[in-house]
């Protein structure tokens, strides 16, 4: 009795490893999982979620034929394919553990890291990454990445090496309130630096996935550049955003008066009809002083919509179809 009672006192790690289409990886991955899992008995206790993000072969098939040999295992289907970022953010929903371990389901990320990861957030980390070292796949990923990753690291101060992988560890007060939306997947750190929390990495291996074919492309590599304009004005200016509109509108402002103030110069000292002959510069400056007030206004807009957004919101950017067991059960 007293055994058991310790064992339900040991800290809780959940594992979410969202897939696509993943059938051939499942059943290895799972018993890695549960082979990691084993050697750390006594630290720890283990639940494993598969969280289904519209697969359309037999992946969740598989899944669910594996709770038949592991209860730990927790599968999630979601109604549709929204994205590893939707999915991943419904794995977080729906974890128990006080420590959250995300990671690929195709094996590239390999489980039996996992304990190097706990080691570190016993050391007092709230969030580890895991970094991609030597990296095996292609130039056409790597050099996007490698940029990518940089001004990441200059836009939120980030000191990591590696932004982009999912393979990391956190303590869930860190990603409790998390709301991941597009492919913000990949800048759950930059979030996690905004609310103070401590962030470290560790070396992890890197292979190229053994099954199926990689969802990533230059459309996708495009999609982070575009990002990185969000993840400017969140770590900056999203608890302030009036500050980013109101030096904006200032700017213009100041540009519209400056020339508007030549031009009245001018007529003083020369008595010319400045307003006809310099047409073009009049209408300039009158544009630059109306699109001041209008962004001005909008900044006054996102101050409102950021005091909304700061509000607690309960609504998800997924649906969930099924959920085994079913909760509660």
């Amino acid at each position: 009795m007293t055994s058991v009672v310790s064992a339900a006192t040991l800290p809780l790690v959940s594992v979410v490893a969202p897939f696509y289409n993943e059938e051939a990886s499942l059943r290895a991955l799972l018993e890695r999982l549960v082979k990691t899992a084993g050697t750390l008995d006594g630290r720890y206790r283990f639940e494993f979620l598969f969280v289904d993000d519209g697969s359309t072969d037999s992946s969740l098939q598989a899944a669910l034929a594996l709770r038949a040999v592991e209860p730990r295992l927790r599968v999630i289907q979601l109604r549709r394919n929204y994205g590893q970022t939707a999915a991943l953010q419904a794995g977080l929903d729906s974890a128990h553990g006080e420590i959250i371990v995300s990671m690929d389901a195709d094996l590239q990320h390999f489980p039996e890291e996992i304990p190097r990861f706990l080691e570190k957030l016993e050391e007092g980390s709230d969030v580890v990454c895991g970094w991609r070292r030597e990296r095996q796949e292609d130039w056409k990923r790597r050099w996007p990445s490698s940029a990518a990753n940089y001004l990441i690291r200059r836009i939120s101060g980030l000191s990591i090496h590696d932004v982009g992988t999912t393979y990391r560890a956190y303590r869930r007060e860190i990603v409790r309130d998390l709301r991941l939306l597009g492919e913000n997947h990949r800048f759950i750190p930059a979030f996690a630096k905004v609310v103070g929390a401590r962030i470290d990495e560790i070396p992890i291996e890197n292979v190229v996935r053994p099954h199926g074919q990689s969802n990533y492309g230059l459309g996708r590599t495009l999609n982070v550049f575009i990002d990185l304009f969000f993840l400017y004005f969140f770590t900056r200016y999203a608890d302030r955003p009036i500050r980013i509109f109101g030096k904006l509108s200032l700017g213009l402002l100041g540009i519209g008066i400056l020339i508007a103030f030549g031009l009245l110069v001018e007529f003083v000292i020369t008595g010319r009809p400045v307003v006809r002959e310099r047409s073009g510069w009049f209408m300039l400056s009158s544009f630059l002083m109306l699109t001041a007030v209008q962004v001005l206004l909008t900044g006054i807009l996102a101050e409102l919509l950021a005091r909304v957004y700061f509000a607690r919101d309960d609504r998800t950017s997924y649906q969930i179809r099924g959920e085994w067991p079913t909760p509660g059960a």
